[in-house]
């Protein structure tokens, strides 16, 4: 409660800023776009001074609680669209990460639950496991944003719409090469997060947790996704069909990270 007020300040500048990328999407205008821009970055500070008041009021890393961790993978996906956006100018990726980011910090206001304190001598290890989880979703989150983008501009080009969003898309090539990479990049890292998970329970508890509900839906979500990168680079898939079995795997991400989690006792 001693940060409410910090909370509610950054979920504002989230909406606000939400609202004027939407105007700025159909009735674009360089003064609401910047506006945005900044709202967007003033978000940020204030989420990261959020997280370093909890590490500094609990004493560890805010990571363990459902709550925690899903603000900190709202707090990652804002940087990121941030770097991506000063790089390489794709500013309607900053639509799709401020829209994921104010629902999970949405939902995370409504679910918040009370913290459970952890002290464990593994808690280093199970850090990287949480971290490397929550990268290979923010990955798998950027992923999901660039195959929205690529059925958008591709449903526009089938139609002969030539629309603001049109020219304000990368080709689809591109889109599709944004979107492996993010793929590529979140693979790995869901692999080490399952072993480092797998390791910690076997050094911490005592046993491996094979029958829990998140360990099995999670090693589900690292098949599908291990499909996608063999239907793209053995079977040279494309398109429209491997972009919406992207849009399904994402599915999965949000099932794993939401729901099973409150299922499995090892994770709620």
């Amino acid at each position: 409660m001693e940060f409410r007020w910090l909370y509610d300040a950054f979920g504002l500048f989230y909406a606000t800023s939400l609202v004027l990328f939407f105007i700025d999407a159909f009735q674009p205008r360089r003064a609401i776009n910047r506006t945005a821009l900044i709202l967007l970055f003033v978000v940020f500070c204030l989420e990261t001074v959020f997280l370093l008041g909890r590490l500094d009021s609990l004493g560890y890393v805010p990571i363990y609680s459902a709550f925690d961790s899903m603000l900190l993978f709202s707090w990652l996906i804002v940087l990121i669209a941030l770097v991506v956006n000063a790089f390489f100018r794709l500013d309607l990726v900053l639509i799709f990460a401020n829209l994921i980011g104010f629902s999970v910090v949405l939902f995370d206001s409504f679910a918040r639950e009370e913290l459970s304190y952890y002290t464990n001598p593994q808690g280093d290890l199970l850090i990287l496991h949480i971290s490397m989880a929550l990268l290979s979703y923010v990955a798998f989150t950027f992923a999901f944003a660039f195959s929205l983008m690529y059925l958008i501009q591709d449903r526009l080009l089938r139609r002969k719409q030539w629309l603001r969003w049109f020219f304000r898309l990368p080709s689809l090539e591109r889109l599709d090469l944004y979107m492996f990479r993010s793929i590529l990049v979140g693979y790995p890292l869901l692999l080490v997060a399952i072993v480092l998970g797998v390791i910690w329970s076997e050094i911490s508890l005592g046993m491996l947790v094979w029958r829990d509900p998140k360990f099995i839906s999670t090693i589900l979500l690292f098949f599908m996704y291990g499909i996608y990168l063999l239907l793209r680079v053995r079977a040279h898939w494309a398109g429209r069909k491997l972009m919406w079995y992207s849009v399904v795997c994402y599915a999965g991400v949000i099932l794993n990270y939401v729901i099973v989690g409150s299922f499995s006792p090892f994770h709620r």
